[in-house]
């Protein structure tokens, strides 16, 4: 690469080439194999000179098909060998991959790629076959299959190969290097535009708090974070699974994997490793694996022990706090969180680089924060966030872009929709979004410290603060009030019956945070977004917790 001297992933991909080319990139499930899920499931390896070679030879071929600089690619691919070919290629062309979760539903996709308009579309055959039955991207000038099976009518990445040379092309100013739709958990999915050097920032950060680097063997659960295993010179290990059902994972397969590739990090969401927690043979241990590193929802407490349970000594759980606009903003580690108080959620303190403020909560944009704005320690507020991992924009969302961004010193900062609050350590603690404050007649109530009141009951597997009810006033203004509830999901074995129900509602009764609750309601099993299967979909219980009470 010629064209620009910044560092970008794929130029990281090529520097670890060059530092070991025979040294094992990739170990993926061979494809059709392992279908009756045998003890020793086949695997594919990939070298680190073989990924970067694939790369530079499809990115001379994108070029060749007419793929410029700036333009927009589809890539709906799960992470088989052809994803990570793909998503280095797109870079290295200077291309932007636009990254759909295909698990957060058909409808909601479609909404996405109408939104992004791609210029092509990559995608194995099953999204080849929604692409063409439900309209998907109908401008798009070429359409590629990832995987073994060929598509008619579109070009499979090994066809689309050149050895036409190095591809010495330039990003367009103001073009992002990628396009992140997030999951739509709290609202309609964004698309989040990320920069290059946002990318490398993400990526350095995550190395550097955790100590990542050549001769780590990452065990990947979840793809985008897979994704900086090749550039940070990791094995990146991909365990049979469905990446868009995260909370189904085999906690057997995972444990088979993890001690036949010896992996040292594990990223999983904490539907994850509550499976593994809890469904791991019993006895095992997992001597290499000394970091484990979990984001995309709170994870509990009982969690984090049931997983160091299956580790060496010394091994931790680290719990980053962020989202798909920014991440990593803080980080935590088992050993002094496990000897906090449980008295909440604690996402531990900004990450170097990454300044953080909280601000009161107002409704609607905010131009500049100012000092009156800002919120003292020990009082909720609004989490504002500004530094090298944060995305500046919304792709063609600019009303969505100004709703989120606040001057900060004069320079811009992303309101992350999130409560929390400092305590005297300069720790954050998690208080639930902003959109899911419940107004009550005594004041607010916030999801998470209320709903902790009761997650620390053994008979309680996990619950939901809800507010139900037209409330009074307008139902917009400051008057207006809901009837809070806690929804609840009761623990593995455990029978919902009036006598839980009433002496959960005196548990809630006794503590100032959970006092004005009106009632617990039971719930079989508690909805959660589709992208890590663990953040609860509140609005989703509101309107069944209504259905019961109409």
């Amino acid at each position: 690469m010629t064209g620009t001297t910044l560092a970008t992933l794929d130029t990281m991909l090529a520097d670890r080439a060059r530092e070991h080319p025979g040294r094992a990139a990739l170990v993926l499930p061979a494809p059709g194999g392992a279908l009756l899920d045998p003890v020793v499931p086949a695997t594919r390896t990939v070298t680190f000179g073989e990924l970067d070679r694939r790369v530079e030879r499809v990115a001379a071929g994108l070029h060749a098909a007419g793929v410029e600089p700036g333009a927009r690619v589809a890539l709906l691919v799960p992470p088989i060998v052809d994803f990570f070919v793909l998503a280095y290629a797109l870079m290295r062309a200077r291309a932007v991959p636009v990254v759909v979760d295909p698990g957060i539903g058909l409808k909601r996709v479609r909404s996405c790629l109408n939104e992004a308009a791609p210029d092509a579309f990559a995608g194995v055959p099953k999204a080849h076959l929604a692409r063409r039955a439900l309209g998907w991207c109908p401008d798009a000038r070429l359409a590629i299959t990832a995987g073994g099976v060929p598509v008619p009518g579109t070009t499979p990445v090994r066809e689309l190969e050149s050895d036409e040379g190095p591809v010495d092309a330039a990003r367009p100013a103001g073009s992002p290097a990628a396009i992140v739709f997030t999951s739509g958990s709290t609202g309609p999915p964004k698309g989040v535009e990320h920069d290059d050097a946002g990318l490398v920032a993400q990526a350095a950060l995550v190395r550097d708090l955790y100590g990542l680097g050549p001769g780590d063997v990452s065990l990947a659960t979840f793809p985008p974070f897979a994704l900086f295993g090749p550039a940070l010179g990791m094995t990146t290990v991909v365990p049979r699974m469905d990446p868009t059902r995260p909370a189904r994972v085999r906690a057997r397969r995972l444990v088979r994997t993890a001690r036949r590739t010896g992996a040292t990090v594990m990223f999983g969401s904490p539907a994850v490793l509550d499976r593994l927690g809890r469904d791991a043979p019993p006895g095992t241990i997992l001597p290499t694996l000394r970091t484990v590193i979990s984001a995309g929802a709170p994870v509990p407490r009982d969690v984090q022990r049931r997983v160091l349970a299956l580790l060496g000594a010394g091994a931790q759980v680290h719990t980053p706090y962020g989202a798909t606009e920014a991440l990593p903003v803080a980080t935590i580690g088992s050993r002094e969180l496990l000897d906090l108080p449980d008295d909440g959620i604690c996402v531990g303190r900004p990450v170097p680089g990454v300044e953080v403020t909280l601000m009161r909560v107002v409704d609607g944009p905010v131009a500049a924060l100012t000092p009156e704005l800002e919120v003292p320690a020990g009082e909720v507020g609004e989490v504002v966030v500004r530094g090298p991992v944060v995305s500046r924009r919304y792709a063609d969302r600019p009303d969505a872009t100004a709703a989120t961004t606040v001057a900060w010193d004069g320079a811009p900062a992303h309101r992350m929709g999130d409560l929390a609050s400092w305590d005297a350590d300069g720790r954050l603690w998690f208080a639930g979004r902003v959109s899911h404050v419940v107004p009550t007649a005594d004041g607010p109530l916030y999801s998470v410290p209320c709903e902790e009141v009761l997650n620390r009951d053994p008979a309680v597997r996990r619950c939901a603060l809800v507010g139900v009810g037209d409330g009074d006033g307008d139902g917009n203004g400051a008057g207006a009030v809901r009837r809070p509830v806690l929804v609840v999901e009761p623990a593995r074995g455990t029978a919902p019956t009036d006598d839980l129900r009433a002496r959960l509602l005196g548990v809630a009764g006794a503590d100032h945070r959970t006092r004005a609750v009106a009632d617990v309601v039971f719930h079989p099993a508690l909805p959660v977004d589709p992208r890590h299967n663990s953040k609860i979909d509140r609005e989703a219980l509101a309107r069944w917790v209504t259905g019961r009470t109409s």
